[in-house]
């Protein structure tokens, strides 16, 4: 009987789950936190082995009669001549370690020592080893399952069921098993999978919007391109990015370099071995780099021609000291975060940024980014949030947000959004973005099986009408299912807007203060046991509670004219009136107090209890909009124009908001009856069935 490796290629979710399956044969030694720590290098190294094969013994034999001082330089050569980028010169595999269960342990060290340094720099981030040192430690790959006689069969499970030959597993397909075991390790050790992985379609869906408008770039000649993502993980989006443009161009000898910076060391690994494997023109030591992007830029001064990225959601930027200072430091003019930094609990924008500074002024730049709702309209006018969707409209970057369905990603259920950005844009554009609100069904197909809380993925016609969408930039309708009532109605799911429906003005408003004074000594004398005066107030409210007739009550002018007397002033400064307007008691009917009582020309004194902002877009008069708005319901309100501020936000759901009136209770009883009936009709068949 054929297994089902024998009879056909196995698809990335069963190589993923036969490869993590072998965890159960270390799963009383290793926690689940640390099952990844066997797991992942193993499997790189399995890949590794499959890929040398066809050469092992060609190039082996080629160096054996060498004397060692020859070796080195012999070898750089049969590398290139192989297309190889790594090698191992000790003739070993996991394969052939099974030769010699004995001396397993030893042989492995062998076996780890054989790989060129490129390889050896990739494995250390596997044991946490510091790889700017000559001598890095690899024993901690595989001395635990040795001391717990563990490693035979560990690598004999590798070997007999992963067979991840190149003629049999791509490049891709390898890309996509790390990433949905590094997601099954995470899901069993309750660590957020979704900043680890972005699922395939949806890379391959914001390549497509961010390299749509420069296909003709592509068949110039000699015209070679950069891709950078700065939380690049395992490299998917450079992969993918890389893979498009040679796609799209028709050459596959297109020279694409691929640059990245990756926080953790385990993914930083899968993703520098995978190019490494691949064996084309990349300098992977100036090119990717291990490291937190946000407090130490490895990339400095450089610039890009595709960025692409998917930093995590809601991750606190201000946690680490030094990232924080780094960030601050950097919010000047000139820096990386020169427009602004949101709050601490997510640095999302803050990767945007990062990569905006890294734009190429001469040839152009675009970006893509995945972001989840908050960027949107997050912060006030004048925040760093709003500062930052400014600065995007100043420099007439932002080309387009499309908003993805839910349940797409396998950590989050949240809606998530691409945003595309473009330093060159046509003339037409400018000042313009389009709005696509791809959150419907319509644009997915539902998975056969839930992965994590991935429910759904965009389907290849729902990917590719997206992209038609962008393309066109226009407005654009659909056919869609209401999910409550199941009646498909043909909405906008596009909308071509300008930059200024987004702007506003966030303009202060000011109501009058109006006092009365009542019962001012009892009021002195309650303030007085609540320990509550001041002490510069106490001489003032001393003389007030022994010689203050309360027989009436009095506005502002007459109280402040009462109070002259008892103090004995020709007139009261400016503090003695802020200090006296304490015992006063707003009243909506009481006259209007004004800086020096009686004197209309000094100017009202706000009630700060009423002061409010109202914020006005930008297409808006101010004035005019004041007297619609406002003063018809506060007609003694006045603006304070000196603290303007301007604001941006973008309102996506409003925006594709659609209104349905409520069912009417006629209807709504109407249908609870006809179940009622339908019910009983159901009870008297089964009675006399019985």
């Amino acid at each position: 009987m054929q297994t089902k490796n024998e009879k056909e290629y196995m698809t990335e979710q069963e190589l993923a789950n036969v490869i993590w399956d072998i965890k159960e044969i270390i799963r009383n030694l290793y926690d689940d936190a640390e099952v990844e720590d066997v797991i992942l290098p193993f499997t790189l190294l399995r890949r590794l082995d499959c890929v040398l094969d066809d050469k092992r013994e060609e190039i082996m034999e080629e160096l054996k009669e060498l004397p060692d001082a020859q070796k080195k330089f012999k070898l750089k050569a049969l590398m290139r001549r192989n297309k190889l980028a790594f090698f191992n010169t000790s003739g070993l595999s996991l394969e052939r370690l099974l030769g010699a269960p004995q001396q397993i342990g030893e042989s492995f060290k062998t076996y780890l020592d054989g790989f060129t340094d490129n390889v050896k720099d990739i494995l250390a981030n596997f044991v946490h080893s510091d790889t700017d040192t000559d001598d890095v430690d690899l024993a901690p790959i595989y001395s635990r399952l040795e001391r717990s006689d563990k490693l035979f069969a560990v690598v004999q499970l590798f070997v007999q069921r992963a067979d991840l030959h190149p003629d049999k597993v791509s490049n891709a397909m390898m890309g996509t098993v790390f990433e949905i075991v590094i997601r099954r390790s995470k899901e069993a050790s309750n660590t957020k999978a979704g900043q680890f992985y972005t699922p395939r379609e949806i890379v391959r869906l914001l390549v497509s919007l961010t390299m749509c408008g420069r296909e003709q770039q592509l068949y110039e000649a000699g015209r070679h391109f950069s891709i950078y993502d700065p939380c690049c993980g395992t490299g998917g989006m450079l992969t993918v990015g890389k893979e498009y443009i040679q796609e799209l161009s028709g050459r596959t000898d297109m020279k694409v370099y691929l640059y990245g910076q990756e926080l953790n060391e385990k993914t930083y690994a899968i993703c520098k071995s995978d190019l490494l494997m691949k064996g084309d023109d990349q300098n992977l030591d100036e090119q990717l780099y291990q490291g937190d992007t946000l407090g130490d830029d490895k990339l400095i001064g450089k610039t890009f021609n595709f960025m692409l990225a998917n930093p995590p959601f809601g991750v606190d930027w201000g946690k680490d000291p030094k990232v924080k200072k780094r960030v601050q430091d950097d919010n000047c003019p000139g820096g990386r975060f020169e427009a602004g930094l949101p709050s601490t609990n997510d640095g999302s924008l803050l990767f945007l940024q990062h990569m905006i500074s890294k734009i190429d002024e001469q040839q152009g730049s675009r970006i893509g980014i995945v972001l989840n709702g908050s960027p949107l309209f997050n912060g006030d006018a004048g925040s760093g949030w709003s500062n930052i969707r400014k600065m995007l409209l100043d420099r007439n970057l932002l080309d387009c947000i499309v908003a993805l369905p839910k349940n797409l990603f396998y950590g989050t259920d949240i809606t998530t959004y691409l945003w595309i950005l473009d330093n060159k844009r046509p003339a037409e554009r400018r000042d313009k973005v389009l709005f696509v609100d791809a959150a419907h069904a319509e644009f997915t197909h539902l998975l056969q099986k839930n992965l994590g809380k991935k429910r759904f993925e965009i389907s290849s016609e729902g990917a590719k009408d997206i992209l038609d969408i962008y393309r066109s930039y226009q407005p654009a309708s659909r056919d869609i299912v209401y999910e409550k009532t199941g009646e498909t109605e043909h909405i906008e799911i596009a909308k071509l807007l300008d930059y200024d429906d987004f702007r506003y003005t966030t303009v202060a408003t000011r109501r009058p203060l109006r006092l009365f004074y009542n019962d001012v000594d009892n009021l002195i004398v309650r303030m007085k046991e609540e320990n509550s005066i001041a002490k510069g107030d106490k001489a003032i409210f001393e003389a007030i509670l022994k010689d203050y007739n309360a027989d009436r009550q009095r506005n502002d002018v007459e109280f402040m004219a009462e109070a002259k007397h008892i103090l004995g002033k020709k007139s009261l400064t400016q503090n003695d009136v802020k200090t006296l307007r304490k015992l006063g008691t707003t009243d909506e009917t009481a006259p209007i107090v004004y800086v020096k009582p009686g004197d209309e020309k000094s100017g009202m004194v706000p009630d700060t209890a009423l002061n409010d902002t109202e914020k006005i877009p930008q297409k808006q008069d101010i004035d005019e909009y004041f007297k619609r708005e406002v003063l018809p319901y506060a007609p003694d309100a006045w603006m304070d124009r000196s603290v303007d501020k301007l604001g941006v936000e973008f309102p996506f759901t409003r925006l594709f908001y659609i209104y349905r009136p409520l069912r009417s209770s006629e209807e709504i009883l109407a249908e609870l009856a006809k179940l009622d009936k339908d019910m009983e009709s159901e009870l008297k068949t089964l009675k006399t069935a019985e």
